[in-house]
Order: structure tokens, then sequence, then C-alpha cells
């Protein structure tokens, strides 16, 4: 905790253990395993992109701030870490669903990290590791529909860059 008129509540990579950001990902975990399949549709369709996207820039934003903090030049939650997270989350949604490149190399970079996730089972298992397999992901500009939902984290990593340098209640 720091001294003085600033706090430092805040904890390098903690968005990513926001209520907001747990219940994105569980959210999107379930869609995409179990509410995808049993009613395939327009909502369940749209389910994911918005929880993705209320979810991946606090993922961004914790491994930015804990890259920081490991290179020991973390000090508090910015408003620009806050503001730049958003930015390409959105940045790149677009890109993946207005341009069949980026849907390909997103597809690419999931499969691939689906991959990686399987790894420790297959070594479990002794089973071979087998190769990345690119998942399938189509652009689709109907999806940007879900844009607004990057306002989530967006308020979040700002109220929590507005709290680090906002007096404490015991400061005043």
């Amino acid at each position: 905790m720091a001294t003085g008129s600033a706090r430092q509540s805040e904890v390098a990579g903690d968005a990513i253990l926001d209520p907001v950001a747990l219940a994105a990902l569980t959210l999107m975990v379930l869609n995409d395993h179990v509410l995808k399949a049993a009613y395939p549709g327009q909502i369940t369709g749209k389910l994911s992109d918005v929880a993705g996207l209320a979810f991946f820039p606090l993922l961004l934003l914790g491994a930015w701030e804990l890259a920081l903090l490991f290179a020991d030049r973390w000090r508090w939650p910015s408003r620009r870490s806050a503001v730049a997270s958003v930015v390409v989350t959105g940045l790149g949604f677009v890109l993946v669903k207005t341009a069949a490149p980026g849907a390909e190399a997103f597809g690419t970079a999931i499969g691939f990290g689906q991959w990686l996730a399987g790894i420790p089972a297959a070594l479990a298992a002794a089973k071979p590791l087998g190769t990345p397999m690119p998942a399938r992901v189509l652009a689709d500009p109907g999806d940007l529909v879900a844009l607004p939902a990057l306002l989530l984290p967006l308020a979040l990593g700002l109220r929590r860059a507005f709290a680090a340098v906002s007096p404490s209640p015991a400061a005043t």
C-alpha cells in the first residue's frame, strides 16, 4: 500500500480476477462448449463475441501489467494501458471480422493455443502431441454489433487507474 495521497490498492494483473472478467470468461466457455450446440442461432453466435470483447482486453491489460512488474517498471494501473488494451482488442476484432486473412490468422492462433493447452493432458496420458490445427473462423461483419461490449473493460480499466491516483479515505 502506498503512502501519501496516492493509493496502490490494485495489484499488477488483478483486473483479470475482476468479477466482470471471470463472468465473461465463464460465459464464453459455457457458450462455446454447451449453449451453441444446444441452441444454435444468432444469440449464441454473438454471445461469445460479446464475452470475448469483455474478457480479452482485461487479459491483455493483466499480461502487460505483469510484464511491467517483472521488468521492475510497475507503479500502478494506468489509463493509457487500459485504453490501449481496449483499442488493440477492438482493432483486432474488426480485422478478424471484416477480412478473410484476419480470420485465418486468428483461427491459426486459436488452433495453436488449443494445441498448447492440450500438451499437459497428452503428456500425462503418454499420447502423441500431434500438431496444431487451425480453428475454423469466418469473417462476419455482422459480428461488429458486439463492439459496445468493449465499454465494460474500458470502464473497469479506467476505474482501476482512477482509484490508483485518488486520495484514499484514510489519507483525507
